[in-house]
């Protein structure tokens, strides 16, 4: 089983408007959420979206750098150490109007995933 992962900058890929790093789950590893690093570009927005499955939420954890973080219909800033929650349903996208990049690391759940990390453990024990 894999037990690290070096981060490797040129495997970040452009989706979402942003350049990002998926980094869970890997092979062996079943956690309850999905992680990936996410690079918000200097004078760029994200793209603006609803997270699929409906019942998906998720948390940005910004590491690096500033940026505004918009949801719904509020826009808040956010800088290293800052965290922002999206509850299932709510439209959300990442604008940077700075000049450096914004480094975030991005978590997400739902039901399914964690009914697939509690299923993988049963198995293992």
């Amino acid at each position: 089983m894999q037990l690290f992962d070096r981060m490797d900058w040129s495997r970040l890929q452009h989706e979402y408007g942003v350049d990002a790093k998926r980094l869970l789950p890997w092979p062996g590893v079943t956690p309850p959420f999905g992680g990936a690093w996410v690079v918000v570009a200097p004078h760029s927005v994200s793209l603006a979206h609803v997270n699929e499955p409906a019942d998906e939420e998720e948390f940005f954890v910004c590491c690096a750098g500033r940026a505004r973080v918009c949801h719904g219909d509020a826009v808040r800033d956010v800088a290293a150490g800052d965290v922002a929650y999206f509850p299932p349903g709510v439209r959300h996208w990442i604008e940077n109007p700075h000049d450096e990049p914004c480094h975030l690391y991005c978590l997400w759940w739902n039901h399914g995933s964690v009914t697939r990390c509690l299923e993988a453990r049963s198995q293992t024990a």
